[in-house]
């Protein structure tokens, strides 16, 4: 049976690298016009009610309800996945974003929808205190849709309006160990392969005008439309810890956990190109250069309490993209450092009511609450842009005495405001995912003895 599924895992991941290959429109967001677009916030299904906080949440054995879901912010949780243990994860997002901005006293909007594969993981025990997982998920997304007018040239040609369009991501699989030196301290390592592809668009178009009395029609291109692609293929690596002060058999634990993420440049391949209208010259430019831009470097810390009804979690991250990056596109905008604030907790009334009643299914679901905080890496005009959101959560098993789980989140988040002609985001999620979770008593990864 594992064999199947880890055929199933690869299957699926070869998918999704093949869609990755497509400039879809994964977002809908002015804010990833730069940069690397739009960085996901997207951890397992499980984590997204509970704000994503998870830094310190540590996989452990069934009698810890609800430790069975993959913590895939810090590698050090691997080590507590326990032996004949093999979890398959996959979850999918779909996004609606209502866009408002205020122009001349006048307030425009728009809105956009999105339906995204989240993540694939898989993981199992290798040893007693050694886990791995393999994960493939969105790293960042760019998708945009923007024109302006500029009137300046009213007299003589009418309005000249500028389109610019991006669409593309960058994606990551993550092979990831943690292995347990001592029964309370967990160490992990990963590595993080980034790759993905680009477009961004740039034309130029003279608008219809009416002017003395006559109509003239003028709808031809101010030279033609400027294309640059962006292929990204580069590893980097990550560092977790986790210990465990407080753990005893009746389900009480204190996690604390940190977890540091290696930057470096990210030396993707950029192609510039211009074509021509000329008889004369089928190109106005073509250039090809490695990009400038560096991924930060990443500190995360968390705590995690956690008792057999309920847990509460909290993470504090850290992002440096100051220091190396610069914008030279427009002097409105600048990287800043980021701080991410994370906060979540969950209930479930008995894990292992199994009287058969009604109420019983209820009292089995783990429900969850949370919150997120933060701002973006890039500032615009001098103003930093603030996100927030708050987020809900249940785990629903599929059958009474099984581990296995229905995951299914909601968050309702903002990005941005009004002040000085910015755009304010506003946006709903909802992830649905699926844990199939396989150990001795689970009956997915059973073997039929008899036909």
């Amino acid at each position: 049976m594992r064999s199947k599924l880890i055929l199933a895992v690869a299957m699926m991941l070869v998918a999704f690298g093949a869609a990755a290959q497509e400039n879809t429109i994964n977002t809908f967001s002015p804010y990833s016009m730069y940069g690397i677009g739009d960085l996901s916030s997207a951890s397992n299904t499980a984590f997204v009610g509970m704000g994503g906080a998870s830094i310190g949440f540590r996989n452990g054995a069934y009698e810890f309800a609800g430790d069975t879901r993959l913590n895939l912010s810090n590698p050090a949780s691997l080590s507590g996945l326990g032996m004949r243990t093999f979890i398959f994860d996959v979850g999918t997002v779909g996004t609606n974003v209502y866009l408002k901005q205020r122009v001349a006293g006048e307030m425009l909007k728009t809105s956009f929808n999105s339906f995204n594969i989240n993540n694939i993981t898989a993981a199992f025990s290798i040893a007693g205190r050694l886990g791995f997982a393999f994960n493939v998920s969105p790293y960042s997304n760019v998708g945009y849709r923007i024109h302006t007018d500029d009137t300046s040239y009213l007299a003589d040609l009418g309005v000249v309006r500028y389109f610019y369009n991006g669409a593309g991501d960058i994606n990551e699989a993550k092979a990831a160990l943690g292995w347990a030196p001592f029964r309370k301290l967990s160490i992990g390592v990963e590595l993080n392969y980034l790759w993905g592809n680009i477009d961004r668009t740039y034309e130029a178009v003279i608008l219809n005008y009416t002017g003395s009395g006559e109509y003239g029609e003028i709808s031809s291109r101010i030279g033609s439309t400027a294309n640059t692609n962006e292929k990204v293929a580069r590893m980097f690596g990550a560092f977790g810890v986790q210990y465990s002060p407080i753990e005893n058999s009746k389900g009480t634990r204190l996690t604390l956990g940190a977890t540091y993420r290696l930057g470096g440049k990210l030396n993707s391949t950029v192609t510039d190109f211009i074509p021509s209208n000329n008889i004369y010259a089928d190109t106005i430019r073509f250039n090809q250069y490695k990009s400038a831009t560096y991924i930060p470097q990443t500190i995360g810390v968390g705590v995690n309490f956690h008792r057999p009804k309920w847990a509460v979690a909290a993470d504090w991250v850290h992002q440096d993209w100051a220091s190396k990056n610069t914008y030279a596109g427009s002097s409105d905008v600048r990287y800043v450092n980021t701080n991410t604030f994370k906060l979540g907790g969950q209930f479930t009334p008995n894990r292992l009511d199994i009287r058969g009643r009604f109420s019983s299914f209820f009292n089995r679901i783990t429900y969850k609450v949370g919150g997120r905080y933060g701002t973006n890496y890039l500032q615009y005009g001098g103003k930093p842009v603030r996100e927030k959101a708050v987020t809900l959560g249940l785990d629903i098993p599929f059958r009474a005495v099984n581990v296995s789980t229905l995951n299914v989140g909601f968050e309702y988040g903002q990005r941005g405001s009004l002040d000085g002609g910015m755009i304010r985001e506003n946006y709903f999620k909802v992830s649905v995912g699926v844990m199939l979770f396989g150990r001795d008593f689970d009956y997915w990864f059973e073997k039929y003895k008899y036909n």
